[in-house]
């Protein structure tokens, strides 16, 4: 199973600009992309990491959820044991939520750019894109609200103007 996201751009027609403008701008168009891709990338992990979905705070775990993962030995692969890192469950607060119980998932997150027009954010682990898949149907956090969305047109328009 696959996960992925794709920013297109479709600019004005071309056609009428000079030759030389045109590639230019094709050119500007291809770093503005990837740049947008990367920006895009940001926003999913720093949302995720703060415990915030698309449209607002994530669902909370069901307590025995919770309970269940900080039972075992953390030397003991497999345990149930959350081991303790800064992007992960803190041990303070286990019933946070941000997706971020082992950390594979979100290290997974990659941005390529498919084009000179669209750049795609995935998950390059495919046991990754399952958990992802699984995580965004209860908790959706692959996408983008309408203030992130303008986020990524503003910077899309600000390399075109440099």
């Amino acid at each position: 199973m696959s996960l992925g996201l794709s920013i297109t751009i479709k600019p004005r027609d071309l056609a009428k600009i000079a030759k030389q403008e045109e590639r230019d701008i094709k050119r500007g168009i291809d770093k503005a992309i990837g740049r947008v891709g990367s920006l895009g990338k940001q926003i999913i992990l720093q949302r995720t990491e703060k415990g915030r979905g698309i449209d607002g705070p994530f669902k909370p775990y069901s307590g025995s959820l919770t309970k269940g993962f900080w039972k075992g030995d953390k030397n003991k692969k497999g345990s149930g044991y959350l081991a303790y890192r800064k992007y992960e469950l803190q041990k303070d607060n286990p019933k946070k939520v941000n997706l971020n119980a082992t950390g594979q998932m979100l290290r997974s997150v990659q941005v390529r750019q498919a084009d000179s027009r669209t750049a795609n954010i995935y998950f390059d682990n495919p046991d990754a894109a399952k958990k992802a898949a699984f995580n965004d149907r209860t908790r959706p956090f692959f996408g983008f609200n309408r203030r992130e969305e303008n986020r990524l047109v503003a910077l899309f328009r600000k390399e075109m103007s440099a």
